[in-house]
Order: structure tokens, then sequence, then C-alpha cells
């Protein structure tokens, strides 16, 4: 076997390198920038939560099983807690503060904002053609503006302007 000069060499090794490293670099859930609040009043005062990163996540929904893409907001990042993460509902359980939306499992979105340590917990559901103006809405990315005011009806008051490509796909 004839040896291979070095340049030839180093390439075949960054090419090794390169295709290992890759997809574990595409895997890791980083933070988008995302901007805008979201206030609800509890029953101890009103809360109010900056958003500041945004996450897409894709996975199976709890109830039906079918894939489903979440919206995950936060004030701080999350990249290393969702990054451990096995299943789409580990996140709830990691997220402490800020809102979680859920797109494709229904007609409407359903959403779940947290507070305080989940101390503090609303759900509930709105209108697509109300409350969101998309201008991305591809498999892999999602932005635009959520806009939703349940606060008649003792809810969230959200307002976030979000561009979020997918962080993390998870199969359970």
């Amino acid at each position: 076997m004839r040896a291979m000069p070095m340049q030839r060499k180093q390439r075949v090794v960054l090419g090794i390198i390169a295709g290992v490293v890759s997809p574990l670099l595409s895997q890791f859930a980083a933070a988008e920038p995302a901007s805008g609040t979201i206030n609800y009043q509890s029953k101890s005062g009103p809360i109010l939560i900056k958003a500041a990163n945004v996450y897409l996540l894709k996975g199976p929904d709890a109830a039906s099983g079918k894939t489903i893409r979440q919206l995950v907001v936060a004030p701080a990042d999350m990249s290393a807690k969702l990054q451990s993460c096995a299943t789409l509902s580990c996140v709830s359980g990691n997220l402490t503060e800020g809102m979680t939306v859920d797109f494709d499992a229904g007609p409407r979105l359903n959403y779940w904002v947290v507070a305080n340590g989940q101390k503090v917990q609303y759900s509930g559901t709105a209108k697509p053609d109300e409350t969101l103006n998309l201008t991305t809405d591809s498999a892999d990315q999602l932005a635009g503006t959520l806009t939703i005011d349940d606060s008649k009806a003792d809810g969230a008051k959200v307002d976030i302007k979000f561009d979020a490509k997918t962080a993390k796909v998870f199969s359970k």
C-alpha cells in the first residue's frame, strides 16, 4: 500500500471528523431569540414573563401519538435541559417559567403558561387565525407573532415575536 501525502491524509481525517461531529451539532437544542411578554394575573398578584428564548421541537403528542410541533418560550436559556430530555413531555417538566404552544395537535393552538417554579399554571386554547401571524410556516421553521388575550377569562395575555428553527426532534 502506497503512503498518502500528508495533505490528503489531513483532508481524510477532517472529513471523518466533520461526518461525525455535524450530526451531533445539528441535534443540539439551541435557543433562538424571541421578544415580547407573557402577562398573567395570578391570585397572588401580576406575573410578567419576558420572552427571550424560543425553541421549536417536534415529537409525538401525549394524547394522540401524532407528531406535533411545539414552540417553547422562556426567559432563560434552556438548551442544556432540553438536550438532556429524551421525551417531548420532559420539556414541560423542565419549564419553570414561560410558555409552550402546540401546533398540529388539532384545529386550535393548545398553550400552557407557567411561572414561579410551576406553582402558577394556566392552560388554554386559541384560534390560529385570530392569534397567530406567521411569516414562515414550514416543517422545520416557524416565525411570526403570537398575540393571545384571555385576560377577561382570568387567563394569560401574550404578545410574542419569534423565529425558531427545529431545535430537537423526539421519537417518544
